[in-house]
């Protein structure tokens, strides 16, 4: 880790040169270690000018923004006041605010919702305690994620990110009085009387500080006889979201890593003070503030009194947008200083007030003193991690979205604002009045009476109704155009926005579109993605120090029953390093999912009758609970496999069902015995006795019930066995049955019974149906019939067939065809009164056609 010659010392030549004056004396650089008040407000004078200077430069953005994003937008800067005001505009002209600059933030902060973070840690090194700390630390991502509130703190993370550019995290552990105290005990040493708390005294066997005696009694006050107690605050580790307002530092320095120390800035109302323990007594000595003197803070504090109209106090509506308070406060700024040669471990000190500043000093923080967290190897931590929207060369701070659009914004509320000084002045109709018309009064209300005098101006004085001018197209194509550049400058299209373009089906037109949109935030998705790395490096290495001895987490598995998992805090002890989950960074959009969705089914990739398939393809589109069957099947065999796996933990278990097999095996054994007895007894009796009849056969006992009866593999017939195969060939094949087959090696056998019952209850393919077979009986009557003949001896295949006779066509002779007509009837009753040996045998039987 890098240190520096002094705590301001720059980090490259090349950077902003400090001037003479302020350059700082070596008298005033406090000595090694020094946490003297008078060496630390030394100290910080100098730091406060370093991380001030010209800051006002991106205040004045920053300020910019958060009105615009308010609803604020008809401001203008005043140099004169150092800040933002509202326009001095006549009363008459309207001030309509379309705010994209809002829905612009809506938008980018959803697509930042819609990612799911996640990081992998590895173990450095094949020592087993870096393999276990690994591990352990990879399963423990959820439970720390919920534990500093990710959720809550990434929200109000990606609204400082889109509105200013820049957003901070710093991890810490949070000593206030919520979150618990404990009540520590006094432990006096028997032989030399020392009193020393009792989480002082660590170890099997703890001795005393002063003389290393090992006997000790609970001390008591001499005055009151009861025993001495302390009472300290339960530290949570917790994660606070720093916007940019409140963190200051060097803008000499081009890389937040560089940095030698930032400066973290709140507000204190008096209230606070007053109420804890150790600060409540400097409440008298305290000048107190109606308002932060500090430009980022004031501007801080007045959002809380901001609401969406844009609307403020009017103390607050000129000048630079300070506020004041209803209670009165303090402004606290605390140094996180990085090691130096002066402080090797670090500096974390606080600084109360801006005119009369003092040094507060807290025993629970450990303030003043070295930074508080260390990692595995025993460097000192420095907890505070950056995101940046849009890098710009050559400084820390980054633009946000707002900056390229705001001009926009404001040619969109002049152009609206020009179109309805056009419908007041020109759109609406008016009346035209002759002179002289003698009309007291015209209104727009309905059977309105006018009286005119028809002889004035000779005749011509009929009032008339003079229609408005409408507002020309091109005004309208002007706005339209206004809000597609808002648009494609911020990046925020249609697409991203959830709708499908109209007239866009295609499922390579839609995947080019959302890669379009979401290819203008590759920067941000891995910034934000760094910074949610460095968060967890951080609050792993807390939750080493700091954490409690165990931690159990609740798990809802997929069979939606609750499991519980175990953490330990020294199985954490081991080198490991963490890296964003590749793909985490970029949203996954459902449009996109479905899209590919019905690109594969079109191409025959995928088949929806599958079971399978369909449960994930309802579950994309969260509509589990609209086939209920199929939802049931599927979590009737993941509470099935759940079970098993629970039952085969047990070695009893397992003993027990091999005794039970063991007895029906036997009992069947038996029962086959004396079957086959009485069946060699009756068959011996009937060759004896042949005259007796012989007795029927005795029938064989029943097989012995599964081996799975007993255990939650037990088949039942209400089960589907479709989906119970599908789910039962994914779990087979999972880790957990792995290392079940490895552990039990009985396991596999189970797993094959139940997998031929499985096979077994599978529906049937069904049979191909034959068709039936047709008979037609004929007399000699029928067969006298020439067609009916002709048709008879087609389908017994005697003769082949035959086109139809033409119409007065003549007959056949004899040495020729067959003949026709009556001599066709002559040669039918001659073969029908043959003998029976001279008749032609057909093929099939006559009278019957298969």
């Amino acid at each position: 880790m890098a240190t520096f010659d002094t705590p301001l010392e720059q980090a490259k030549p090349q950077a902003q040169s400090v001037t003479p004056k302020d350059s700082p004396n070596p008298s005033d650089v406090p000595p090694a270690g020094s946490f003297d008040d008078q060496d630390l407000l030394d100290l910080w004078e100098i730091v406060k000018r370093e991380s001030y200077d010209n800051r006002w430069v991106f205040e004045r953005q920053w300020q910019r923004n958060l009105w615009y994003v308010l609803g604020r937008q008809w401001i203008e800067y005043q140099s004169k006041y150092g800040g933002w005001r509202d326009k001095r505009m006549a009363a008459w002209i309207p001030r309509p605010v379309t705010n994209k600059c809002k829905e612009t933030v809506q938008a980018i902060r959803a697509m930042f919702t819609s990612i799911n973070l996640s990081v992998n840690v590895r173990p450095n090194g094949s020592e087993p305690e870096n393999v276990a700390a690994a591990a352990t630390a990879d399963e423990m991502a959820p439970l720390l994620h919920d534990i500093h509130l990710m959720n809550v703190a990434m929200s109000e993370f990606d609204f400082w990110l889109c509105v200013t550019g820049n957003a901070f995290l710093h991890t810490y552990v949070d000593y206030d009085i919520k979150h618990g105290a404990l009540t520590i005990t006094a432990e006096e040493c028997q032989d030399c009387g020392v009193v020393t708390s009792s989480d002082a005294l660590t170890g099997a066997q703890p001795v005393c500080p002063a003389c290393q005696g090992s006997s000790f009694q609970q001390a008591t006050d001499p005055t009151t006889g009861a025993p001495i107690q302390q009472v300290k605050p339960t530290g949570k580790p917790s994660t606070m979201v720093l916007s940019p307002l409140e963190i200051a530092f060097p803008n000499a320095y081009t890389r937040f890593e560089d940095l030698p120390y930032v400066v973290r800035a709140r507000w204190r109302t008096k209230r606070y003070y007053q109420s804890h323990p150790e600060l409540q007594k400097l409440v008298g000595t305290i000048t107190w503030q109606k308002a932060p003197q500090d430009h980022s803070m004031a501007l801080f504090t007045s959002l809380t009194q901001t609401n969406d109209l844009g609307i403020t106090p009017i103390y607050w509506s000129e000048g630079s947008g300070r506020g004041g308070q209803n209670d009165e406060g303090i402004t606290e700024y605390e140094v996180w200083m990085k090691p130096t040669d002066q402080y090797p471990e670090g500096l974390v000190f606080r600084v109360a007030g801006d005119a009369a500043p003092f040094i507060v000093h807290l025993e629970d923080e450990a303030l003043p003193g070295p930074l508080p967290y260390k990692d595995a190897a025993g460097n000192p931590l420095f907890t505070f991690a950056h995101a940046q929207y849009e890098h710009v060369g050559g400084r820390i701070l980054g633009s946000g979205p707002l900056d390229v659009i705001i001009q926009k914004q404001d040619q969109l509320n002049q152009l609206d604002s020009q179109v309805l000084l056009c419908l007041q002045r020109m759109a609406n109709p008016v009346w035209l009045e002759p002179k002289g018309a003698e009309i007291q009064k015209l209104t727009g209300m309905p059977g309105l009476v006018i009286k005119w005098n028809p002889l004035t101006v000779g005749g011509q004085a009929k009032p008339e109704r003079i229609a408005g001018i409408p507002i020309d197209a091109s005004v309208m194509a002007l706005r339209e155009q206004y809000l597609k550049d808002i648009e494609d400058l911020s990046g925020t299209f249609d697409i991203m926005k959830g709708q499908k373009p109209a007239g866009v089906e295609a499922f390579s037109a839609i995947q080019a579109l959302i890669e379009r949109s979401q290819a203008r935030f590759s920067s941000v998705f891995v910034s934000r993605g760094e910074a949610y790395k460095n968060w967890f490096k951080f609050a792993l290495e807390i939750e080493r120090e700091f954490g409690p001895e165990e931690r159990v987490r609740g798990v809802l598995t997929p069979a939606r029953t609750w499991t519980f998992q175990t953490f330990k805090r020294s199985q954490l002890q081991g080198d490991v390093s963490v890296v964003v989950e590749d793909g985490s960074t970029t949203p996954k959009t459902n449009l996109g999912m479905r899209a590919a969705v019905e690109h594969a089914k079109s191409l025959g990739l995928l088949d929806m009758t599958q079971p399978d398939q369909q449960y994930e393809g309802l579950k994309l589109m969260g509509l589990t609970r609209m086939a209920p069957t199929l939802d049931i099947q599927v979590q009737s065999a993941l509470q099935k496999q759940q079970a098993f796996e629970t039952w085969i933990a047990d070695p009893k278990n397992l003993q027990i069902l091999v005794q039970t097999v063991q007895q029906q095996q036997n009992a069947y054994q038996q029962q086959v015995q004396v079957t086959q007895q009485h069946q060699e007894r009756n068959i011996a009796v009937a060759q004896a006795n042949p005259a007796l009849p012989m007795p029927p056969p005795m029938q064989m006992p029943p097989p012995p019930p599964s081996i799975l009866e007993s255990t939650p593999l037990k088949w039942q017939p209400w089960y589907s066995a479709a989906v119970h195969m599908q789910e039962f060939l994914k779990w087979a094949n999972d880790d957990h049955v792995r290392d079940l087959l490895t552990q039990t090696p009985m396991t596999q056998k189970l797993l094959e019974i139940h997998m031929q019952e499985i096979s077994a209850a599978m529906p049937q393919p069904p049979q191909p149906i034959e068709k039936p077979k047709v008979s037609f009986a004929f007399t000699a009557v029928d067969l006298a019939d020439s067609e009916v003949r002709q048709a008879f001896e087609e389908a017994t295949g005697v003769t082949a067939p035959q086109k139809p006779p033409t119409p007065n066509a003549p007959a056949a002779v004899a040495g020729g065809k067959e003949p026709a007509g009556a001599g066709r009837a002559m040669k039918n009753s001659n073969d029908n009164s043959a003998p029976a040996g001279n008749k032609p045998q057909p093929e099939h039987p006559p009278g019957r056609v298969g």
